[in-house]
């Protein structure tokens, strides 16, 4: 709570420093003036208008801290999903490779090049595995313009992505039914 919200809680820690700062002066004014005002009655027992003004502090504080938590809450967001999308492409990376090398192995084989159901799987699987590692890329450089900033560029790769996809989704052959023998 305190790393999400600490520009609040910052505010809010000024404001009351700003009540201390104000009880020790008016404990000071007191004893210059008159010797029955002590720091702790100023701190805990201020009288009506010291109560408001610090009130007022630490109002002041807190909305202060609020409107630096609010500025900066965006750039939290993003961070966070260009965090995600680096996460997701690193997870995803060694998985593809796997799938792309053991379908290489697959159709190196004579018995899957002479069958032809296996050697239309294997292609299958080997054009998916394509298609996600483009996908990921595709996803890494949008979660480079996040970063820069750059929030209409990566806006626009989102759109170029979704594009893409819908491309290949309608492009991709049919798959096999189960119940074809292989």
């Amino acid at each position: 709570m305190l790393k999400r919200y600490k520009e609040i809680i910052y505010g809010l820690l000024l404001g009351l420093a700003m009540w201390v700062v104000d009880a020790a002066m008016h404990a000071q004014l007191g004893a210059d003036v008159h010797s029955s005002g002590s720091f702790a009655d100023e701190l805990l027992r201020p009288g009506a208008t010291q109560l408001l003004f610090r009130g007022v502090f630490l109002f002041i504080g807190v909305a202060f801290g609020w409107a630096l938590w609010r500025s900066n809450w965006r750039e939290r967001e993003l961070r966070a999903l260009e965090d995600a999308i680096v996460v997701f492409h690193r997870k995803l990376d060694p998985p593809a490779m796997r799938i792309v090398s053991h379908i290489r192995m697959l159709q190196g084989r004579p018995s899957v090049t002479r069958d032809e159901v296996a050697a239309s799987v294997a292609e299958s699987i080997s054009e998916d595995a394509r298609i996600i590692d483009q996908l990921a890329q595709q996803y890494l450089h949008f979660s480079e313009q996040v970063l820069q900033g750059r929030t209409v560029e990566a806006v626009e790769t989102l759109r170029a992505i979704e594009a893409w996809t819908s491309k290949q989704h309608d492009a991709t052959p049919k798959q096999i039914s189960p119940d074809s023998t292989l």
